[in-house]
């Protein structure tokens, strides 16, 4: 039996991979969206060797923390 990333058997489950030239825009960008939606907090910084730029992994859930009307938490 193989098993799966929970994002990938879960309905409303996600992986969102934040990809910049630098840590800090990575890490910005990532927060802010950490701020606004259901995401865990970001990874450890990676890079994929052969490849330019930082990485930061997040999982979130289809279900938003803000109310999208209002903008309100």
């Amino acid at each position: 039996m193989t098993s799966r990333p929970a994002h990938l058997s879960v309905p409303g489950l996600a992986q969102i991979i934040v990809e910049s030239a630098d840590a800090e825009t990575a890490l910005a960008v990532a927060y802010r969206l950490i701020a606004r939606h259901n995401l865990t907090g970001p990874s450890d910084l990676y890079r994929v060797p052969g490849e330019d730029g930082v990485r930061v992994r997040m999982y979130g859930d289809a279900v938003p923390l803000v109310h999208e009307e209002h903008g309100e938490l």
